[in-house]
């Protein structure tokens, strides 16, 4: 479930038990926020710039990619129409753990043809998408598209940092302290703006899941992956995942190859 229909669900519960002093809940924020900072990790969030539509290398949502070729374009297996781009990282223009390639993210959005519940495309691997890294070869392919839906292009020109940390849905995955419990203590945390799972779109950190934990698996070794970017409840990209839902697109630590996109709704 997600973090906010948990803790409404934990609010319940707690019309039986005494409610706590002030100093009580101070020394138990302070208890949970030690446990949950050995799990601490930075995300980077994007700072956009809206952009004419361009064949390029750069970061960006939307807009048109950089091609290889004329036939790059990854086409969707059910309409047959190009897949609008959702998200191109170029990895040399990354915050940390720079290298050269490029990252593409294409997701079907065709309503008229059912693509996305025929695909599955909710589902990590699914059809209904197509996520991919690539070597920059030389100045991009152009063609005319024929998807229906080309986003406007914003480029991605800087990255803010901010502490991340582990979903409830995973403190038991991740080996968090065993007797942590937040329901007390849910509304300091958000009130600091600390120890919470954050929501936005972003680069690493940890994944806000809307139902349960659900990380998919490298095909290969069958190794957990890692959240590598976030589209998270924003207006950034004009289309909803279900019902302000939210995309994780992964990548296997065995094969930086190995990349899938899935994502939940409430």
């Amino acid at each position: 479930m997600g973090f906010f229909n948990w803790f409404s669900n934990k609010k319940e519960e707690k019309t039986s038990k005494a409610m706590p002093t002030q100093l009580d809940l101070e020394q138990k924020y302070q208890e949970v926020i030690a446990a949950l900072e050995k799990h601490k990790r930075t995300a980077y969030l994007p700072v956009l710039k809206d952009n004419t539509k361009t064949f390029s290398t750069n970061s960006k949502y939307g807009g048109y990619p950089y091609l290889r070729n004329e036939n790059d374009w990854p086409i969707c297996e059910n309409c047959k129409k190009h897949m609008p781009l959702f998200l191109q990282l170029n990895l040399n223009e990354l915050p940390i753990k720079k290298e050269d390639g490029l990252i593409q993210l294409f997701y079907c959005t065709n309503y008229d043809e059912d693509c996305e519940s025929e695909l599955e495309a909710f589902f990590p691997f699914s059809k209904g998408s197509a996520c991919r890294k690539i070597k920059i070869e030389n100045p991009s392919a152009t063609i005319q598209p024929n998807s229906i839906d080309i986003f406007d292009e914003k480029l991605i020109v800087d990255w803010n940092a901010k502490n991340d940390y582990p979903h409830p849905e995973e403190y038991s995955l991740r080996n968090v302290d065993a007797t942590i419990d937040i329901d007390d203590v849910y509304e300091l945390m958000e009130e600091r703006d600390c120890g919470l799972t954050i929501s936005q779109d972003k680069l690493f950190g940890w994944p806000y899941w809307i139902q349960s934990e659900e990380y998919p698996y490298d095909r290969k070794t069958e190794t957990r992956m890692e959240l590598l970017y976030q589209m998270g409840e924003s207006e950034i990209i004009p289309y909803m995942f279900g019902d302000l839902g939210i995309g994780h697109l992964t990548q296997s630590p065995d094969n930086d190859e190995e990349l899938a996109f899935g994502w939940a709704c409430s």
